[in-house]
């Protein structure tokens, strides 16, 4: 199934001591590029959830924002060690009397002594990860769906525009055999003006069939045809982008070559009408996965 590059997921959870938002949305581009914003405390866990993210996704610039929030003021705080802070006033207080200073001014930044604050429980720590780990899958199933929706959008359009350019070379048919009479009518008329016992007229057909073969385009025409068919198969395949961009690379080569051996002005029109839709392909492709 073909998906879009862009997307936008969003999950939320709630429980009795966390609220989680977590947002994910991209953009196209021809790598995987990650932002990743999350709260400061859980920044030890970065590395680990960017190799998750690289592994749900294959290319684009994407952003993920994880927002948290404690609803007691226990989980967002850490406890204080009371020991450890009578400790460190018993050891001032000393100091503070011999060196004429308040025993405020020596406590101002008690709380980065080490040991003043104590670590949380290792145990529900890894609780709230996991709850924030399903949160930004959640969030990704969300925005794999956004981007499956958005994929049908462009499969429709390719498949449209790729129709419209395989109608086209259809078209062109009725004017082949005509264009080809109208190059004979021309070069005669320009030979009757030239005295004829110089014309070697066996010579001169030979010559005469080389140039019409140097115009003929019903092998650009076949190849035109095997890559439009090979475009609508391949369309319908799983993380195509690429390969699309290659077909369409293959159909603008055949239809520039049509172009330049058309000689007649309805042939032409195609091909001009043939490129605006390989153009509208392309920047579609831009945004396929």
């Amino acid at each position: 199934m073909l998906r879009s590059m862009t997307g936008f997921g969003i999950a939320e959870t709630e429980t009795n001591k966390i609220n989680i938002k977590v947002e994910v949305k991209s953009l196209n581009g021809k790598f995987f590029e990650l932002n990743l914003r999350m709260p400061r405390q859980w920044q030890h866990k970065e590395s680990e959830l960017r190799r998750d993210l690289s592994k749900w996704v294959e290319r684009g610039s994407v952003t993920v924002n994880i927002n948290l929030s404690y609803k007691q003021a226990e989980d967002v705080v850490s406890p204080i060690n009371a020991d450890v802070v009578t400790y460190y006033i018993n050891q001032l207080k000393p100091i503070s009397e011999n060196a004429g200073i308040e025993l405020s001014q020596l406590l101002n930044n008690v709380f980065d002594m080490p040991g003043v604050l104590t670590n949380k429980d290792n145990e529900s720590n890894d609780e709230d990860w996991k709850i924030i780990l399903q949160t930004v899958k959640d969030a990704f199933d969300n925005f794999e769906s956004f981007r499956k929706t958005e994929g049908n959008m462009l499969l429709g359009e390719l498949e449209k525009l790729c129709h419209s350019i395989l109608a086209k070379l259809t078209e062109i048919e009725p004017y082949e055999e005509l264009r080809i009479q109208n190059i004979k009518e021309k070069i005669n008329k320009e030979l009757s003006k030239l005295n004829s016992d110089l014309v070697d007229k066996n010579r001169f057909e030979q010559e005469l069939i080389y140039y019409i073969e140097k115009l003929d385009i019903s092998e650009e025409k076949a190849r035109l045809k095997q890559h439009g068919d090979y475009f609508l198969k391949t369309v319908k395949e799983l993380s195509s982008g690429k390969k699309l961009s290659f077909i369409a690379q293959e159909i603008g080569r055949e239809i520039n070559t049509i172009g330049s051996k058309a000689n007649e002005v309805n042939i032409q029109r195609r091909v001009i009408e043939m490129k605006d839709d390989l153009e509208k392909i392309k920047e579609q492709i831009n945004n396929v996965l």
